[in-house]
């Protein structure tokens, strides 16, 4: 039985990937469960700044952005 050990930048990037992801369609459920485009469009802005701020740290770490955080690392 092989085990593909991976390294912690890979680790660190998927949670960052994740994260990001997960704290944007968070954000999206807040913008779109209440319907009301100027009470939850600050939310919104937060949870696209740190879906790409996500993103960004990603590109500096392992030189892939990785919007799509299901596609692995190259």
């Amino acid at each position: 039985m092989s085990v593909d050990k991976k390294g912690f930048k890979d680790r660190v990037s998927n949670v960052l990937a994740w994260g990001g992801c997960l704290g944007f369609i968070g954000s999206l459920l807040f913008f779109v469960n209440d319907g009301l485009v100027i009470n939850r469009s600050e939310e919104t802005l937060w949870g696209l700044a740190v879906y790409l701020g996500c993103a960004l740290i990603n590109y500096l770490m392992v030189g892939r952005f990785r919007l799509l955080p299901w596609r692995d690392i190259e």
